[in-house]
């Protein structure tokens, strides 16, 4: 709770309580059930092309729907309010970025893809160069992926660990041997199904929640862009080519259409859209999913002005209330619903669960790579029982690897977001210039993609490295802490000690509670 609210608000629910669980468990155990029911009904797994690809015959829907949210759902609900909250706006022309790149990859890739009839998008880099290439391709995505899958999973610690006050590397153990378990025992069927009718529905309704309560808490839709407005949170016309400039026109335009191309040579999201079965079917997927982003993504940029506007006068990361801009989205959560029993574990098992159908997709795709490019090519003679069998085993293995990567997410600072696009940049969008070269080019030959994919490798990495060392203050606006009661920086510290290790049968904390600590 907000330092200035803690005298006014005496015994307003800053954790959960037990209904908040109770929400919370049942959301993750339906999820847990669609799994296991996947895994004993029988006759989804028994063959790689039923556990990777459901038999090339899904669904528009279900995966458009899947496509949305294997790479932006928790990563968009916790970092995108953060983005908006300490720069602008400006991050909303994202959303025309959808669907220019989402048509681009229908025209340049899929009918490729579908014309070669593959699993694995790196067979196709095999076929148009060597095997050599293909390696280079596998390895590359596979470090970015799970690398990327550590900051998924960091993602919903750090929501559970700012709404109970659980240790933060206990939630990503824990969370992680849930998507372990998913995982290992899910083919893509069950993580598309999970995705449509658990996923999608827990982030519209926790987004869409945050966004009317708040509102409503800040005098109507008029006040809440009032106060934005003046705290130039409101800007939609930076034009500016200074590359040291975060968000302009042009760099979200340029930059976030090419990110999102490079889903289209990723295989987490190759896989989705050749289990359509369809060249057709995958086309109108891609649409579909572009619609979906746009409103999420839509939803989570107007939940951060209203989040800017609650906190106007009461910054909560400059007074030490949350550690990192990506916990104060939970706060603002528990703060809006903390006498609203269920509503505050709706929301995050909206985030959790999100960031479990992301797991799946990434650990299905790095296992598809690991048996396509690895078991089949040393033992292209093993029974399809036994090659389904070492896809769990490979599934198994990377969700522990995902762990520890956990770990190494945690340290590389900056917020969630736009780390997770500094991974996609570094790793995929390497990948997609060897792709776009192979396909449109007859004179690259496979030195040359071996150079071209390692040179962009490092040296977009050399810039990411930069920037971690010598960060730019760049866009940040002011943060301010007016409102707030003044306490020396002793009795904020008593303050986050107290909230950090508060739990649901703890007293609320009040001001009250504070002068007893002093």
């Amino acid at each position: 709770m907000v330092i200035a609210d803690m005298g006014e608000a005496e015994g307003m629910v800053t954790r959960f309580g037990v209904w908040d669980y109770v929400i919370f468990g049942l959301m993750l155990l339906i999820s847990m059930a669609i799994g296991v029911y996947s895994a004993l009904s029988g006759g989804r797994q028994r063959t790689a092309d039923e556990f990777l690809l459901g038999n090339r015959n899904m669904g528009i829907i279900p995966v458009s729907m899947s496509i949305t949210v294997s790479f932006i759902s928790a990563i968009s609900v916790i970092g995108t309010p953060g983005e908006i909250y300490i720069y602008d706006t400006m991050f909303a022309w994202s959303l025309i970025s959808y669907f220019m790149a989402n048509v681009l990859v229908s025209r340049l890739f899929v009918p490729v893809f579908f014309r070669l009839h593959i699993t694995s998008v790196y067979e196709y880099l095999e076929m148009r160069f060597n095997r050599t290439v293909r390696s280079f391709g596998t390895v590359i995505f596979s470090v970015q992926t799970i690398i990327y899958m550590g900051v998924v999973m960091y993602t919903p610690a750090l929501a559970i660990n700012a709404v109970t006050g659980m240790d933060i590397w206990a939630c990503v153990i824990s969370t992680g041997l849930v998507c372990i378990f998913y995982t290992s025992v899910v083919s893509i069927i069950a993580n598309i199904f999970q995705t449509t009718y658990t996923s999608h529905p827990d982030i519209l309704v926790g987004v869409v929640s945050v966004i009317v309560k708040g509102t409503l808490e800040m005098g109507g839709v008029k006040e809440v862009w009032r106060i934005a407005q003046e705290g130039n949170r409101i800007s939609f016309s930076d034009f500016s080519v200074d590359p040291r400039v975060r968000y302009t026109v042009w760099s979200i335009l340029i930059g976030f259409t090419t990110v999102d191309m490079t889903f289209g040579t990723s295989q987490t999201i190759a896989q989705r859209i050749l289990a359509t079965g369809s060249q057709r079917k995958a086309t109108l997927s891609l649409y579909l999913s572009a619609l979906g982003s746009s409103v999420i993504v839509g939803l989570c940029i107007a939940s951060g002005v209203v989040m800017y506007a609650y906190y106007v006068n009461c910054d909560p990361l400059t007074m030490g209330i949350v550690q990192s801009k990506d916990q104060i989205m939970p706060l603002l959560v528990m703060e809006l619903f903390g006498d609203s029993p269920g509503l505050p574990g709706l929301f995050l098992s909206a985030v959790v669960s999100a960031s479990i159908s992301s797991l799946s997709s990434g650990i299905n795709a790095l296992a598809a790579i690991t048996a396509e490019d690895g078991v089949k090519i040393m033992w292209p003679d093993m029974h399809p029982r036994t090659y389904a069998r070492s896809l769990v085993i490979a599934a198994l293995l990377f969700g522990v690897v995902s762990i520890g990567s956990a770990f190494v997410a945690s340290q590389l600072g900056g917020g969630v977001l736009s780390l997770c696009l500094s991974l996609i940049g570094i790793f995929n969008g390497s990948l997609l210039g060897v792709f776009l070269q192979g396909v449109y080019s007859t004179r690259c030959n496979p030195i040359g993609a071996i150079v071209g994919l390692l040179s962009g490798v490092l040296f977009v990495g050399w810039i990411k490295v930069g920037s971690l060392i010598y960060p730019s203050s760049s866009g940040v606006n002011v943060l301010s802490v007016d409102g707030c009661t003044m306490y020396n920086a002793t009795e904020i510290m008593v303050v986050s000690e107290m909230i950090s290790t508060y739990d649901s049968s703890s007293p609320p904390v009040t001001s009250s509670a504070v002068e007893e600590a002093r």
